[in-house]
């Protein structure tokens, strides 16, 4: 007789079962820290203007535009997110507001984070409208 070295079906099967469990489990959880990383943008880009805004402000003892503050706008950069500072007298906003025709998770077109900056206060409470703050639990 001859000894045939190999696998058989049912190890070849189980193996493939195995597979398919894992990446059952695996692929939802890749797609939920996607979705949170390109959420946790925002809130990274809002906190490096409100720290240039409040240099600004203790400098001059008056709000800046993004040029003043030496604040880069990303917006160009960004493929999920357009950014804009509302007003430059007084207190300030800035938001950044989901691209149009962009979706990531529960996040939508339309979709804003925002920090207020008052003058007299500093820092004002951080606001957001959408679902995109399921995914950023620090803002």
């Amino acid at each position: 007789m001859k000894m045939q070295k190999g696998f058989t079906l049912i190890e070849l099967m189980v193996v493939i079962v195995i597979i398919g469990i894992l990446s059952a489990l695996a692929i939802p959880k890749m797609f939920g820290t996607s979705a949170k990383a390109k959420a946790a943008e925002a809130p990274g880009v809002i906190s490096n203007w409100e720290t240039l805004q409040s240099a600004f402000a203790q400098e001059s003892g008056r709000v800046g535009t993004f040029t003043d503050i030496g604040f880069r706008d990303p917006g160009t950069d960004s493929k999920w997110f357009v950014y804009n500072l509302p007003g430059t007298t007084g207190d300030v906003s800035i938001v950044a507001t989901v691209r149009p025709a962009i979706t990531f998770g529960d996040c939508a077109a339309g979709d804003t984070f925002e920090s207020g900056f008052t003058l007299a206060t500093d820092i004002s409470a951080h606001t957001h409208t959408g679902n995109c703050a399921n995914y950023t639990p620090n803002f």
